[in-house]
């Protein structure tokens, strides 16, 4: 059976670069800034420098394509990365226009996430698929990991 075991929570500030109209569905790109995680078993900062190659179709469902760079407190470098669905809400983008923030399920954006790491401290992440949950506010966005566990 599985189920789900919280993981770890972060945020980071989002920069944005509009490519604008593709034959595929308008592009925008989102820059990573560094940002913070933690959750009971590894906690530290995000990297700058990652991205979100978000590709929006003509319905307003967005297909995210991320990629992070986790620094753990200790000094292990982790690779994260995922993919997931996040649904245009005219409501959601008011509400952050004028500087507000949304709760999570206020708009579907649901991902799910690999790692990748070197380090032998943290090698059970490289076995660890987590799917999650996230939120925007005024100036990026929030998420909650859940590692999917067998039991």
């Amino acid at each position: 059976m599985l189920t789900l075991e919280p993981l770890l929570t972060f945020s980071n500030p989002i920069t944005v670069q509009a490519i604008g109209q593709t034959p595929f569905g308008t592009r925008t790109t989102y820059i990573v800034g560094e940002g913070q995680f933690s959750g009971a078993r590894l906690r530290g900062r995000i990297l700058p420098g990652g991205g979100d190659w978000m590709l929006e179709g003509a319905d307003g469902l967005c297909r995210l394509d991320v990629r992070k760079t986790l620094k753990t407190d200790d000094g292990a470098l982790i690779d994260l990365r995922y993919t997931g669905l996040y649904q245009i809400s005219e409501a959601v983008t008011a509400r952050l226009a004028e500087g507000g923030s949304c709760d999570f399920g206020d708009t579907l954006f649901q991902v799910q996430a690999t790692f990748e790491t070197g380090d032998a401290r943290y090698a059970w992440l490289n076995r660890t698929l987590a799917v999650g949950e996230a939120r925007e506010t005024s100036d990026g966005v929030v998420y909650r990991l859940y590692a999917v566990t067998m039991s």
